[in-house]
């Protein structure tokens, strides 16, 4: 008796591990050979909204470079990950915003928490990220996620399983005591990555970006250069 006991345990834990394990499997794909994507996500509230993620899977030194560009192709953010054996991990982090007379400023962020994305864990974790704005000061960025079920997503006319997470996001403003908090739905499609989020503002306003298209390197240039 006690030995079925044992096996229905070990069952038990096997499947369930089994059935968390695949949550690697709806973030970024990785190939044989370094890979380039951009991913062009637009905002079903607003289509004049529009942000483009060229993401770069490296399998050498499995990191994931994401490059996050505005409507009008401007840099605004990048953000890197290592993978292991865990799930996905913070290593480099920067924002960039526009100065007065309209170049990119760099702002270097330093991380300290580290948790992006996880293959088997379903409690909260997070990512957190100090840096010195140019106009506030020191301040620090916080995001926390917590797997909220699955969801089916039609996408290119096929249908896809997608794994929901809600995000929760705040920002500290060290030096005024100030802090500003919104949170979102975000939605990992199966063997593709991000495919959408809903995010949501204190003032009532919200934006949700669905993916559209996935386009080449070269492609990308060409969008920039006819822009």
């Amino acid at each position: 008796m006690i030995n079925k006991i044992h096996c229905i345990v070990f069952i038990m834990i096997i499947s369930s591990c089994s059935g968390q394990e695949n949550l690697k499997d709806y973030y970024y794909p990785f190939k044989q050979a370094k890979e380039v994507k951009i991913y062009k996500y637009v905002d079903k509230i607003n289509s004049e909204n529009i942000e483009y993620w060229k993401v770069t899977t490296n399998p050498k030194t499995k990191t994931i470079l994401t490059e996050s560009f505005t409507t009008n192709f401007r840099l605004y953010n990048i953000f890197e990950e290592q993978l292991d054996d865990n799930g996905a991990n913070l290593i480099r982090y920067a924002d960039f915003q526009v100065s007065a007379n309209g170049s990119n400023i760099k702002v270097d962020g330093t991380v300290v928490d580290e948790n992006v994305y996880k293959w088997t864990e379903f409690d909260k974790y997070k990512y957190s990220v100090n840096y010195r704005d140019p106009t506030y000061g020191n301040a620090q960025f916080l995001k926390s996620r917590t797997q909220n079920g699955f969801e089916n997503f039609k996408l290119f006319g096929t249908e896809y399983e997608t794994v929901k997470f809600k995000d929760e996001y705040e920002i500290k403003l060290l030096e005024s005591n100030e802090n500003y908090e919104f949170y979102q739905f975000t939605y990992y499609g199966k063997n593709i990555g991000m495919v959408k989020y809903e995010r949501f503002y204190p003032d009532g306003t919200s934006v949700q970006l669905e993916l559209e298209q996935v386009l080449s390197e070269d492609e990308f240039d060409k969008l920039k250069e006819n822009k």
